[in-house]
């Protein structure tokens, strides 16, 4: 079989989900090189480890929710409900399609003690998550700790959710967790 053209962005693209359903220290090079339809010898031309290629998909992924997710915090034009229900439709076919959950909790819990590389990716993540939720938050409760407060508990609560959702199996739990929190927007 000849190999096949792939670039970085390629690679990234499909070790995404390699990551999100076997987590990190599961998968293997072997099974991301399978995954890009590559020989395993021929992944290390793009990436020298499986920290390296962790590090570029967590970079990858944050940049896509900044653009295409928490971006949506900042749209003036929507009321702080509009904006808070758009963000969870957005997000909820890349989190609940395979109950795999959220990359960035699910690499979290599992590395956060072993590879500290990954705390200023992960930390980053989250951070965004709670401005662009204080953002929303800020319309209903002007005190910013007040606004700060609620958007860290949502985000919490969200992640919990994921991780129950995982758990049992169950989608609703997540579907329950953002309707309480969109219940905070009054």
């Amino acid at each position: 079989m000849p190999a096949q053209k792939v670039t970085k962005n390629d690679i990234i693209e499909k070790s995404i989900e390699v990551f999100r359903k076997q987590g990190f220290h599961k998968t293997s090079m072997k099974d991301l090189a399978d995954a890009c339809g590559l020989q395993k010898g021929s992944f290390y031309y793009y990436f020298k480890s499986k920290d390296e290629l962790m590090a570029e998909v967590l970079k990858y992924v944050h940049k896509y929710y900044n653009k295409r997710v928490f971006s949506i915090a900042f749209d003036k034009n929507l009321s702080a409900r509009e904006r808070m229900i758009k963000i969870f439709k957005e997000q909820e076919p890349i989190i609940t399609s395979d109950l795999a959950g959220c990359l960035f909790g699910n690499v979290t819990l599992e590395t956060i003690s072993v590879k500290t590389e990954f705390k200023t990716f992960l930390k980053g993540f989250f951070t965004e998550w709670i401005e662009a939720f204080k953002e929303i938050f800020l319309e209903c409760y002007p005190d910013e700790e007040e606004a700060t407060k609620h958007a860290q508990q949502s985000v919490m609560e969200i992640e919990g959710a994921l991780m129950f959702m995982r758990v049992y199996d169950d989608k609703n739990l997540l579907k329950d967790a953002c309707k309480r929190v969109i219940s905070k927007l009054k």
